[in-house]
């Protein structure tokens, strides 16, 4: 078994209030942590995750666990024709969002909402593309948020899915699980204060779905994946779905 808590997705608390108040306390310092434990990587795999959606101009995205906007102003800037309303929990996060929206005049193209993304408070095919980074793991109920954005997603429209998996190599997977274990928790600890959310990024990524997982969920949910690409050796992934046709009533 990679890690004790792999299977062990039922016991960890992601009730929305409890997700919410964690990104709460970490939001000032979520940014620098990021960066600094991913050496600035994970911008490289936003970036890539928008370029796949094939945005156009006039588009309007949702983005789900939105935090503090980074994927949501990676897409206004790389396609200046397009909208964005994010969608997150978390106050705080939203705040920095905020902030980073308007330093870079996007008041009137990126709105955005505190909310579950669960229960998406919009009518039915609104967006052409919706997408979420390393925040699907932090749902409930994964069932329920797919079927929410295929509610919300238009029939053509392509859904994207960044998120951490576990390598398959062994030799990457000893790596990996050493700097989850040891490393990860004591610098998210040390620059955050906060050490106990950074063992909770390490024991979620290490409970969640594995990635042909994800995919069956995906399948069960309504949706084609297009693309399923590892980065990095198996250490994220991303997923480009859209909807199945629905069939006409006989």
């Amino acid at each position: 078994m990679i890690w004790s808590a792999q299977r062990d997705i039922q016991r960890m608390d992601k009730r929305p209030r409890t997700i919410k108040s964690m990104f709460d306390q970490i939001a000032p310092t979520y940014d620098l942590v990021n960066h600094i434990l991913s050496l600035s990587i994970d911008i490289v795999w936003r970036q890539r995750t928008i370029r796949k959606l094939e945005i156009k101009h006039g588009d309007v995205i949702l983005d789900i666990a939105t935090g503090t906007g980074d994927l949501a102003l990676l897409a206004l800037k790389e396609n200046r024709g397009c909208r964005v309303v994010g969608i997150d929990l978390s106050g705080e996060m939203l705040h920095i969002a905020t902030k980073k929206r308007d330093a870079k005049g996007y008041r009137t193209r990126y709105l955005l909402v505190q909310g579950d993304a669960s229960n998406i408070p919009l009518k039915g095919h609104s967006f052409e593309h919706v997408m979420v980074a390393f925040g699907i793991r932090n749902v409930s109920n994964i069932g329920r948020l797919l079927r929410e954005i295929r509610r919300t997603l238009k029939q053509e429209g392509r859904f994207a899915i960044l998120e951490f998996s576990v390598p398959q190599s062994h030799f990457m997977r000893e790596i990996y699980l050493f700097y989850f274990k040891k490393i990860l928790p004591l610098l998210g600890g040390l620059f955050s204060r906060k050490a106990s959310a950074y063992r909770y990024l390490r024991d979620s990524v290490m409970a969640f779905h594995t990635p042909a997982e994800l995919e069956h969920m995906l399948w069960e949910s309504g949706f084609t994946v297009l693309q399923s690409l590892s980065l990095w050796f198996g250490i994220c992934h991303i997923f480009i779905a859209k909807k199945r046709m629905e069939r006409p009533p006989q």
